[in-house]
Order: C-alpha cells, then sequence, then structure tokens
C-alpha cells in the first residue's frame, strides 16, 4: 500500500497517480454490469428491462450512501492534506457506522417492496417480476457493497488508488465467471435467472469487503481505527453536514433517472430495454472519467488542507481537459459503433433503433456532460456541496423532466424529445457549475 501526497509537484502526474487505478477498477466494474446485460440478455428483453428498472431503483435507494461517500472524501483528503493522520482514521470509522445504519434501512426498503416499486414505475407483470427476483438478492446483501464502497473511498482520499483497484480487480473477474453460473445453473446448480446476477455481485462484494477491513490494519497504528471504535456524534453531525447535500444531490440524479425510466416505460418494453441499454453502455464509457474527476475531488481536498487553494483550482481545469477529450472520442465510437455495440447485448434487433436515436441526440454532447462531473466532483471535494445540489434542482427538476413530459407531443418527435430534454437539461447544469466554480467561494469553505 503506498499514500500519495498530492500537494506538491506535477498536477498531472498527481491526477493520474490517482486517477489510473480508479479508472481501471472503474473500467473493471463496468464490465461487469456488461456481462450482467449480456448474460441477462439471453434470457428476454424483459429480463434486461427489469434488470435496468431495478438497478435505477436501487441507486436511488443508495442516494444517501452517494452522498456519505462525497463527504468520506472530503473529510479524509482534507485531513491527510494537512498531516492529521488519526483524524482520517476517525472519519473512516464513524462514515462505517453512517454506512451501516442507512444499509439496513436500504435493505427493508428493497426486500419488502421491491416488486410494488416497478410496478409503481409502469412496468408489466412480467417485467417486474423479473426486476423484483433482482433486486430483493441486491437488497438483501446491500451491506456488504455498501461497506466496500466506503473503505475504497478511504483508500482513494489518502492517495492509494492502487490497493481498492486490487482488490476489485480480483472480485470482478470472480463475478463475471459467477454470473453465468448462477444464471444458468451450471455444474449441477439450480438455475436461479436474473437473480443469480444480483447473488454472484453480493458474494464478491462481501468477499471484497472482508479483504478491504483486513488491509486496514496495517494502517492502524497511523490512523488509530481501533482508538475511534465509538460514535463520536460531533464528528458524525459534521460528516452529515457535509454529506446531506452530497446526498440530496445524488437523490436528486437518481430519482431523475427512476422518473426518466418511467417516462420511457410508456414508450413499451423495447424503449425500456434500449433505455437500459445505453444506459449501461453510457456508465461504461463514463466509468474512466469518474476516477478523473475522484482523484481531482481528492487533490482539491488535500490541497485545501495544505493552505494551496491555487493548485487545486488548476487540478481541476487540468481534470476537466483530459476527461473532455476522453468523452469526445466517446461520442466518435457510439456515433460510428452504436449498432454494433447494441446489438451485442439485444440479439433480436428490437432495440436497435431507439438506442441509436438515443446515441445521435445526446452523445454529441458528452463534452459538456465530462466538465459537469469534474466541477460537481470538485465542490463536492472541498466540501462545498451545497452548489452541486442546486444546480441539480434546476437542471433536473425545473428543466429536464418538465421537459421530457412536454416535448414528445409539442415537437412530434416522440421518444427522441425525451433524449432532447435531457440534452437542455445537462446544458443548463454545465453552465450552473460553472458559473458557481468560478467564482471561488468554494475555496474558503470550513467542514
Amino acid at each position: 500500500m503506498k499514500q500519495a501526497n498530492l500537494t506538491e509537484g506535477s498536477i498531472p502526474r498527481g491526477l493520474m497517480t490517482v486517477a489510473a487505478p480508479i479508472i481501471v477498477g472503474n473500467i473493471l466494474q463496468g464490465l461487469v454490469e456488461v456481462a450482467d446485460l449480456f448474460f441477462v440478455g439471453r434470457l428476454s428483453p424483459e429480463a434486461i428491462a427489469g434488470v435496468a428498472l431495478s438497478i435505477t431503483v436501487i441507486f436511488v435507494l443508495m442516494t444517501v450512501v452517494i452522498g456519505l461517500n462525497g463527504g468520506t472524501t472530503a473529510f479524509v483528503s482534507r485531513y491527510y492534506g494537512k498531516g492529521d493522520y488519526d483524524g482520517a482514521g476517525s472519519v473512516l470509522v464513524q462514515s462505517l457506522a453512517i454506512g451501516l445504519f442507512f444499509s439496513v434501512l436500504i435493505s427493508v426498503v428493497g426486500v419488502l417492496w421491491a416488486e410494488d416499486m416497478l410496478l409503481f414505475l409502469g412496468a408489466d407483470a412480467v417485467v417486474a417480476a423479473e426486476g423484483s427476483a433482482y433486486l430483493t438478492i441486491l437488497s438483501l446483501g446491500i451491506a456488504a457493497l455498501v461497506e466496500f464502497w466506503i473503505i475504497a473511498t478511504f483508500f482513494q482520499s489518502i492517495g492509494d488508488s492502487t490497493t481498492p483497484l486490487i482488490i476489485i480487480a480480483v472480485i470482478n473477474i470472480l463475478n463475471i465467471i459467477l454470473n453465468p453460473v448462477f444464471i444458468f445453473g451450471w455444474f449441477g446448480l439450480p438455475a436461479m435467472g436474473v437473480a443469480g446476477a444480483a447473488l454472484a455481485t453480493v458474494l464478491t462484494r462481501t468477499i471484497g469487503l472482508g479483504t478491504g477491513i483486513a488491509l486496514l490494519r496495517p494502517l492502524n497504528g497511523q490512523m488509530g481505527f481501533t482508538r475511534h471504535l465509538h460514535i463520536d456524534r460531533p464528528l458524525v453531525r459534521r460528516i452529515l453536514k457535509v454529506a446531506i447535500p452530497n446526498m440530496v444531490q445524488s437523490g436528486i440524479r437518481s430519482v431523475t433517472f427512476l422518473i426518466m425510466f418511467a417516462i420511457v416505460t410508456a414508450y413499451g418494453t423495447y424503449a425500456l430495454s434500449a433505455y437500459g441499454i445505453v444506459n449501461r453502455l453510457e456508465m461504461l464509457a463514463l466509468m474512466p472519467g469518474f476516477g478523473i474527476a475522484t482523484a481531482g475531488a481528492v487533490m482539491v481536498g488535500q490541497n485545501l488542507g495544505a493552505g494551496n487553494p491555487g493548485r487545486s483550482e488548476k487540478a481541476v481545469w487540468t481534470a476537466t481537459a483530459i476527461y473532455g477529450g476522453f468523452m469526445v472520442c466517446i461520442t466518435g465510437i457510439f456515433l460510428l459503433f452504436g449498432a454494433r455495440l447494441v446489438g451485442f447485448f439485444d440479439p433480436s434487433g428490437m432495440s436497435e433503433s431507439i438506442a441509436l436515436s438515443y446515441f445521435q441526440v445526446v452523445s454529441p454532447f458528452y463534452l459538456f456532460l465530462a466538465a459537469a462531473i469534474v466541477l460537481s466532483f470538485a465542490l463536492n471535494g472541498a466540501g462545498d456541496t451545497k452548489k452541486p445540489m442546486y444546480a441539480g434542482i434546476i437542471s433536473y427538476f425545473l428543466v429536464q423532466i418538465p421537459l421530457a413530459v412536454v416535448l414528445p407531443d409539442l415537437t412530434g418527435t416522440g421518444i427522441a424529445g425525451v433524449w432532447y430534454a435531457m440534452v437542455i437539461g445537462l446544458l443548463v447544469q454545465t453552465v450552473a457549475l460553472y458559473v458557481m466554480f468560478r467564482r471561488g467561494h468554494w475555496k474558503e469553505t470550513a467542514i
């Protein structure tokens, strides 16, 4: 395990030192999701739609955890940047306690109301049955996913993104191997269908959690984890003060995705299947950029902790340039090879035309998506989590969702009108985040 001090030296090199392992880990995670979709796609379009809708539901339920990870990054990187290693260790322990509490709530909701939530979103009986089988298993094991995620975030925040990469590489390869074994019932096991994909995820994340805890032990002398095995209420309140706006912005994104799925559901099962496929492909394309944006957030936190906000700002613009260039390349790939990519997941071809319409409308604006992600991560890394929350409220609730409802009929473009609404919302969000970041108030944020 090697920690990285990002308060000095080359900014691009520092960014890539942290980002490269995260990028590889994110790609591996994306490949697991692709494998899920590939094997599930061999069952039926209804299975694809059910899993896609279930994943969106779980993202909504995990909103608080996504926000908690943002708060963990802000505190740990800030403490580490100013040399307060004991404080960084205390934050991890309290974040794990908060994460466990919310995991129990997510499990209860996901298990008791899985099918009801999918039916509420407009899924037909077959899609809801497939999705609830996946969602129930995933909800039962959600604590393993949450706690492993928090530990991985801690390692990344102290500049060690290689350790979680190694763990993620091993468990994701194992996940891909177990997917068809559980889904189709190989080696004498019963065929579990979509539930098998969820079981593979839960089992491998449990292994990852145990490994992560074991690898924290060598840091105990420096970070003092065992000295903080109690609830520190003042620190919990401080973490939540930063994390709650992040939770809200994550919730806004997740609820928006859920509403967009509900809107798309009105166009039929093939539209829902197409939307599930393009979302998986898009998330896979975004994975490398999330690594760059995370590295930018870590550099912002560490350099603010070291009293060097100017270096923090330079890191953000460097990350934006790197990520933007990458997403321009992704735009070209989707426009040129979109049909082949969609056909890989849906051999029936029934989802292809709708999926291609999405790529044609949305992918030319991926450069703006890259800028929005980096700026949002940077503000969160500084602990200034309210500004991205406000940008999300404006762009999603006041722009994207209303337009997604009215544009298809108003313009006569059908489901393409939904895609145009997403583009307009993205442009509004990017401009809002740019203005907020340029004002520079985040440099004085106290946490």
